[in-house]
């Protein structure tokens, strides 16, 4: 049986330096703080209350980034299973805001008079679907199995329970919890798509590209003061191209609401076109041995435990 070692033991065992333990407990607990917060403001009716359920789906995949990275560190209740799946179901109002928000772009201005009346009809069934995706929201936040995971996230914050690896310093083990991430994103086969996919079956390689490239985003953000201004600036291009590729895939999915001849398609695909223009030149970059040498390089190099300021500090 794997030894389990409480939090206390550690920090009183550990020099100065942050360890994985005392990391992993500070992370988790901003994520935490973060879903709390806007849990209570999408039950209270806030003003943002759609703004924050975003905010919970994303933490939700934060917190299940971070399992990731802490699997070998962290001794986790069973709740914590089910994280990706309750982002997932909370995701649903938040796609069709985001299609909501396509169809009021200025690509629909001037559309002929079928398209028109084409639009206006798949504007009303999104929104009559985002309806009933915010009354399911909200029966998710006040589910038994939601409760569970805040619970079980209250009870390991208090009292924590570790593996041996998690007395290692942090500054050491960094990369040895990077890289593997690093790896899993550069071998996406979504990369050898040279330009617009063309098949059901390059579009979902190329999106399953952004999910790996998102975990990868994440993890980076929670460490990214461990290293230098290289991270940051990679950091910044990751967003862009996430960005690029969320786009795609929305534009995507809104294809998928609309009948096989409609008159909307050519608009969608134009649009998608358009959002990859810079995809030849982006993938070309990222498949360049040098280019996925260095960023394996940046992430073997972080800064001295003087220097960083990790999240624990």
């Amino acid at each position: 049986m794997t030894p389990i070692i409480t939090e206390q033991r550690i920090l009183l065992s550990s020099s100065a330096a942050p360890t994985l333990a005392s990391e992993a407990h500070c992370l988790l607990k901003r994520q935490w703080q973060r879903l709390q917060k806007h849990v209570a403001r999408v039950l209270g009716h806030h003003e943002e209350a759609v703004e924050s359920l975003h905010q919970i789906r994303v933490t939700l995949r934060r917190m299940s980034t971070w399992v990731q990275v802490f699997q070998g560190s962290v001794k986790l209740p069973k709740p914590f299973k089910r994280i990706q799946k309750l982002a997932s179901a909370l995701g649903q109002q938040r796609d069709l805001d985001v299609l909501l928000e396509i169809l009021q772009e200025p690509c629909w201005e001037g559309i002929r008079p079928t398209q028109q009346v084409e639009w206006q009809q798949l504007r009303a069934n999104l929104s009559r679907r985002r309806a009933k995706a915010e009354d399911r929201s909200h029966q998710i936040l006040q589910d038994p199995a939601f409760l569970k995971l805040q619970a079980a996230c209250e009870e390991w914050l208090a009292h924590p329970r570790y593996t041996p690896q998690a007395q290692l310093p942090l500054q050491e083990s960094l990369p040895h919890l990077l890289t593997p991430l690093l790896a899993k994103w550069l071998l996406q086969p979504g990369w050898r798509i040279p330009s617009v996919p063309h098949t059901r079956s390059e579009t979902k390689q190329l999106h399953e590209l952004r999910k790996a490239g998102k975990q990868l985003r994440y993890q980076l953000e929670f460490f990214a003061d461990c290293y230098g201004k290289g991270v940051q600036e990679w950091l910044q291009a990751l967003r862009t191209l996430q960005d690029q590729l969320g786009r795609f895939h929305d534009l995507q999915v809104l294809q998928e609401y609309l009948d096989p001849d409609s008159n909307l398609k050519e608009v969608l695909q134009a649009q998608q076109a358009l959002t990859l223009q810079d995809w030849p030149l982006l993938r070309l970059q990222y498949l360049s041995p040098q280019q996925q040498q260095q960023l394996y390089q940046m992430l073997l190099t972080p800064l001295s435990a003087e220097t960083a300021q990790p999240a624990t500090q």
